[in-house]
C-alpha cells in the first residue's frame, strides 16, 4: 500500500479507498467515510452503482486519509485499473480471464 498521502488533521474526517472484486473478476474501486456501512450494503445496492452481479467483496482497503487525499487516490487507481500498474500498486492479482474465442478444456473421463 502506498502511504504518500498526508493524514487528516481533523480525526473526524478519516476516509477509506477500497477496491472490491465480484467473482467474475470486476474491480470496483470507491472512496468513503464509513467504509464498515458501505460494506454492509454493498452486495444489496451494488446493481445501482455497477450494474454486475455481486457477492462484491472488500479485497483492499487504504485507511486513514483526509477526503481530499481519498478522492486524489480513488482517480489515480481508477486510471491504472486496466493496467499492470493497478495490481503492482494494490498488491492484487490479476483474474484469470480466458482469450476470447477459445473453448474450455473438455473433461475428459
Amino acid at each position: 500500500m502506498e502511504s504518500s498521502a498526508p493524514a487528516p488533521s481533523d480525526p473526524s474526517d478519516i476516509w477509506s479507498v477500497f477496491v472490491l472484486r465480484n467473482p467474475a473478476g470486476r474491480c470496483f474501486v470507491g472512496h468513503t467515510e464509513h467504509l464498515d456501512q458501505f460494506a454492509l450494503t454493498a452486495d444489496t445496492e451494488v446493481a445501482k452503482w455497477t450494474g454486475q452481479p455481486g457477492p462484491w467483496p472488500i479485497v483492499w482497503r487504504h485507511d486513514k486519509l483526509s477526503r481530499k487525499a481519498a478522492l486524489k487516490f480513488e482517480v489515480s487507481l481508477k486510471r491504472d485499473k486496466n493496467t499492470p500498474r493497478f495490481y503492482t500498486r494494490t498488491g492484487l492479482t490479476p483474474p484469470d480471464i480466458e482469450s476470447p474465442g477459445t473453448l474450455p478444456p473438455e473433461n475428459k473421463g
